[in-house]
């Protein structure tokens, strides 16, 4: 845990929360200024290195790359690999190190990062077919252009099976015999720690086995938001028909049409909300609202606990 500015993470990621992605994070070393990821297989590195710093740089220099890894990051130094010049910074260092590594550097020589005209936003990767792409119209209230990555031979995982409904009666009733059925199959003593185990996974077997043959999947859905409008939904059709054309999702019109969207949406809520609280005629009718727009949350009574 960091506790301030001198301890504090300075590097970050978002994943996509996706059945098909597999994500997890590595710690082959102790720093804040580098951090790994594995998706589907994959590594991901995300690097910073603030000026001259060297404690980043040697971590990085002495890490095993492994197959289908990807290093990427503010490396603040220069090299004639990827921007005409003197080398500086450790930039010789970071190149040989690429080279013994087997990996090739992705972005295109002479293209800036930053709006002084320097190349030091650097992409390795040893995964073929792999791009990279300096989307400088993006605005991300930062000093440096966004670097856009697109890797063709990433496969997902498959999706894992959904969630299982025993709700009603019958399907609690049908759930009931089927688990009284094969529990006459399962072993009632076991005193080891491999018999525990064993019992252990016969329950969760039987339990599992039952929900499926009694229950049915759960499904999501239902009604939309109630501030969603036909104006919303032109503006989401008319945003995912830009992404088909563009699927990768790197593209000037992809970002206008998103932003096109959001705004629609922002005034659909503020246009709701407002109407909603002129409607308002007596603390019953708040008291209603608030017991309709409260969320039950994620967390519901487990179906097992009321057998």
């Amino acid at each position: 845990m960091w506790s301030s500015n001198d301890t504090r993470p300075r590097v970050m990621a978002y994943v996509r929360r996706d059945s098909r992605l597999v994500a997890d994070q590595i710690r082959p070393f102790q720093t804040r200024d580098i951090l790994w990821l594995t998706i589907n297989g994959m590594t991901i590195v995300n690097f910073y290195r603030q000026n001259d710093e060297r404690d980043a740089l040697n971590t990085l220099l002495r890490w095993a790359v492994p197959e289908r890894c990807l290093v990427a990051g503010d490396f603040n130094a220069r090299h004639n690999s990827w921007q005409t010049g003197q080398a500086t910074n450790r930039g010789q260092e970071i190149a040989g190190w690429a080279s013994e590594s087997d990996l090739d550097l992705l972005n295109t020589p002479d293209i800036p990062t930053n709006p002084h005209g320097n190349t030091i936003d650097l992409a390795f990767t040893n995964m073929p077919l792999a791009e990279a792409t300096v989307e400088d119209h993006l605005a991300t209230s930062s000093d440096h252009f966004t670097l856009s990555l697109t890797f063709p031979d990433i496969k997902a995982t498959p999706s894992q099976p959904g969630k299982i409904r025993v709700t009603t009666e019958d399907e609690l009733k049908r759930f009931v015999e089927i688990v009284e059925l094969g529990a006459t199959e399962i072993p009632t003593t076991g005193s080891t720690s491999k018999e525990l185990d064993e019992l252990a996974s016969s329950l969760v077997c039987l339990l599992t086995s039952a929900a499926k043959a009694a229950g049915r999947p759960a499904r999501k859905g239902g009604r939309p938001a109630p501030w969603w409008t036909e104006e919303c939904a032109v503006a989401v059709a008319a945003f995912r028909a830009i992404r088909r054309l563009y699927p990768v999702g790197f593209s000037q019109d992809v970002q206008i049409a998103k932003r096109d969207f959001h705004r629609i949406v922002r005034r659909a809520k503020r246009q709701y909300w407002r109407n909603l609280i002129d409607s308002f005629s007596s603390s019953s009718a708040v008291f209603k609202a608030v017991r309709w727009l409260k969320s039950p949350g994620a967390f519901q009574q487990c179906w097992i606990a009321t057998l």
